[in-house]
């Protein structure tokens, strides 16, 4: 018996390479004699070989099944050869291989067989069709050249038990019904009633999966209930079992028990399991949501039923299933016919606690249950979680770097020292709404200034989540809600500083050297610097719209380590958006603000000389630690990468220690003089003038309200009164204009 096979050489010293065959072939050879004539042959003929390979003749029996790349099939391709090596007659068998399960290049063989001459077709097909259009492409060949077709593992149809000359394989419905019969069994044992049960099969286009289904439902009783079925596609069915355990575990789905339509399915669900510590071990986990495993074909890792967290499988052998396919052509070459179409290799059961003793009788021989199975011996991690869209939470499948819980602390703790500042400040300064300082300062603009440090400071309270302790629709509002509010309560801050100080540049925009008129009254309303705020704000939210409307900003799970499977080892979970240009949105406003800051410094600058009404001496000093600290955590966040920690400290320092900064700069100062009653005592009393009387409607600065009741000298800078005359006359060109040129009829509203 000579075999040929497309993509297998054997060195063996009893199999040598049979030089009539296009592909290699190996014979059998009875003696050393004829080994060393065979040599002689080779020698010989070695000038005529090509045109030998050319004209070779048919062979008796070909196979047409998946490559060797996968333990079952593997066991297969063993199985014919030892039954061409075991079989004296002799006659020429050849193997073609569609790759692992590869369906257009099972089309492609398939066609390729079609189109061959019926003068060049073998004797004898034996096949395994892969699908059920494979199957439909095993019966046109069939009907194009009438070459009779033993059909390997795949169970016929009607038509296919009508056509085809027979079937060598395994018996689904008993090895399913098997697989019920251990699933009764386990829960018995574990005192589960009512138990849930969820079935992983085999592509729905195998013939195979509703008569497993089927059988596998018969066998157990009313106390287990199958509460879904999935079916796979090839070629990855134990990846595909692993995802469908995580989105079942993710949704919550109840089961106690997994069947698998073979135990490479099985593995999957194992690794998924075993991940969130949910696999069934007899005496050691007994949760009651531990999970019992059973599966059929025995083509696993047998070291988790040695290991109790497999509970059974059934025995299954590929080498049997190539042993009957051949014996069965081999029949029909030498008789004709064969007295039994439809042959099953045996299926039985195999328990955790049995495996390793059992044997197994077929055609009249004795088989070792482990030397069938095409398991491994030890179990080999080659699925997991792949990509984090996976999965709703990433994290609760593989190892992520979270913030220590410690920073978060941390985090609130600045939260509840700005919150008490805040609402301290609002207090006092209601209390203290009418004394000088305070009118002075302008007690709307100081409101909004607390209003914007409040907003900015809150968040720090949603940037302080992760997945440990949220869901994931819970941090996308978050992340959504930390932008949102650290971006508008900045913007706030520092457009009411603006639009503070631009409106005493207004007010004493003509106490300038030169000027004609400087008694003409100046009106700036509150609605005339507006705009800076309202603007600005309007500003952020259109640009805001635009990001979350383009690259939402939500919380993703970053990978950071992968092994060389591909499963992710590490990752991180985070704020950030999708998209190659989305970082342009961030800083586009990081930009915008920026500006304003330094803009806030030029008028801090321009009224330096008016710095009792406009506060500018303290205002530049709080716009220069606003920019300082813009531009260094904008910084530090950008290099942080993949470190949350870092990333974090920065962002919550930044907005704890900018609005801190606004506060304790610009308004507890003021209240720290009202709170010992010196709120009315801008200067030292022993220089203030008290006998100035404010003419109609003289002393009145829109912001500050009614300030008529504020001595000049207070205004003035410490100056005595002038005469009207005196009042408005310019200043000498000079001598910069001081807060004592500012008229005494001047009315700033």
């Amino acid at each position: 018996m000579s075999l040929c096979t497309t993509h297998h050489v054997l060195s063996v010293a009893r199999y040598l390479q049979y030089p009539h065959c296009a592909t290699t072939s190996i014979i059998k050879q009875p003696s050393m004699i004829s080994v060393l004539l065979f040599f002689l042959l080779v020698a010989a003929t070695t000038a005529q070989t090509t045109s030998t390979n050319s004209t070779k003749s048919p062979p008796d029996i070909l196979f047409i099944v998946p490559d060797r790349s996968t333990p079952y099939p593997n066991g297969l391709h063993n199985g014919i050869l030892t039954s061409a090596y075991n079989y004296d007659a002799d006659y020429s068998v050849e193997v073609i291989d569609y790759g692992n399960y590869d369906q257009a290049k099972s089309f492609a063989v398939l066609n390729a067989a079609i189109d061959t001459p019926t003068e060049q077709q073998p004797k004898v097909y034996c096949i395994w069709p892969m699908d059920v259009e494979s199957k439909r492409l095993a019966g046109e060949l069939f009907e194009t050249h009438r070459v009779p077709i033993v059909q390997i593992n795949q169970l016929p149809d009607d038509w296919e038990l009508d056509h085809l000359v027979g079937y060598a394989g395994p018996k689904d419905a008993e090895r399913a019904g098997n697989a019920g019969i251990m699933m009764v069994d386990a829960m018995k044992e574990r005192g589960v009633e009512n138990a849930k049960v969820i079935a992983l099969g085999y592509p729905a286009s195998y013939s195979g999966y509703p008569l497993s289904i089927e059988a596998f439902r018969n066998s157990i009783d009313s106390s287990i209930d199958i509460v879904k079925e999935t079916p796979f596609a090839r070629p990855d069915l134990r990846q595909s079992a692993y995802i469908e355990i995580v989105n079942l575990i993710d949704n919550n789905v109840e089961f106690n028990g997994v069947y698998a339509m073979d135990d490479d399915i099985l593995l999957g669900a194992y690794e998924a399991l075993n991940d969130r510590g949910r696999v069934y071990v007899k005496g050691e986990n007994i949760e009651p949501d531990a999970v019992t495993l059973v599966g059929t074909v025995c083509n696993g890792a047998r070291e988790l039923l040695e290991n109790g967290k497999q509970y059974g499988t059934t025995i299954q052998a590929p080498f049997l299933e190539a042993t009957l396919a051949f014996d069965q052509a081999m029949e029909y070459i030498e008789t004709g016919k064969l007295n039994e179409t439809i042959r099953f290799t045996p299926n039985p059961i195999a328990r955790g606690d049995s495996w390793d003793g059992m044997v197994v009788d077929f055609l009249g021989k004795a088989y070792a249950a482990d030397s069938l199975c095409t398991w491994n011996q030890y179990h080999e991690r080659i699925n997991g979680l792949m990509d984090t869209f996976d999965t709703q939470n990433a994290c609760d499948w593989v190892d992520c770097l979270f913030i220590p819980e410690g920073l978060f602390i941390a985090g609130y703790v600045m939260v509840g020292i700005n919150y008490l500042l805040i609402l301290v400040s609002s207090i006092l300064l209601f209390i203290h709404r009418k004394k000088k300082i305070i009118l002075l300062a302008q007690p709307f603009f100081l409101a909004l200034i607390l209003l914007g440090s409040a907003v900015d400071t809150t968040s720090i309270i949603f940037m302080s989540r992760d997945s440990r302790n949220y869901t994931r629709r819970e941090l996308d509002n978050g992340c959504a809600a930390f932008v949102w509010l650290l971006t508008l309560g900045q913007m706030l801050t520092t457009a009411t500083l603006v639009a503070k100080i631009y409106r005493v540049k207004r007010v004493t925009s003509q106490m300038r050297p030169g000027a004609t008129n400087i008694a003409k009254k100046t009106k700036v309303t509150t609605k005339d610097v507006a705009g800076f705020i309202v603007g600005g704000l309007l500003i952020d939210i259109v640009i805001l719209a635009a990001w979350f409307g383009t690259a939402p900003f939500k919380w993703t799970t970053q990978v950071t380590s992968q092994d060389f499977n591909g499963i992710i080892l590490q990752a991180v979970g985070q704020c950030s958006s999708e998209g190659s240009n989305a970082w342009v949105y961030p800083m586009v406003i990081v930009i915008l603000h920026l500006l304003l800051l330094v803009y806030a410094n030029v008028l801090a600058y321009q009224t330096r000389a008016f710095h009792r009404i406009s506060d500018s001496k303290m205002a530049a000093v709080c716009v220069f630690n606003s920019i300082q600290l813009l531009i260094i955590a904008t910084i530090i966040v950008a290099m942080s990468g993949d470190n949350v920690s870092i990333a974090y400290i920065i962002k919550a320092c930044y907005a704890f220690l900018n609005n801190f900064g606004v506060i304790a700069l610009m308004i507890l100062p003021k209240l720290y003089q009202c709170y010992y009653n010196k709120g009315d005592d801008v200067h030292s009393s022993s220089r203030l003038a008290t006998n100035v009387q404010p003419s109609h409607q003289a002393g009145y600065i829109s912001g500050l309200g009614n300030v008529s009741h504020i001595d000049r000298a207070t205004l003035c800078n410490n100056r005595a009164s002038v005469s009207d005359s005196e009042a408005n006359a310019s200043p000498p060109p000079s001598r910069r204009p001081t807060e004592s040129d500012i008229p005494e009829e001047s009315e700033v509203e």
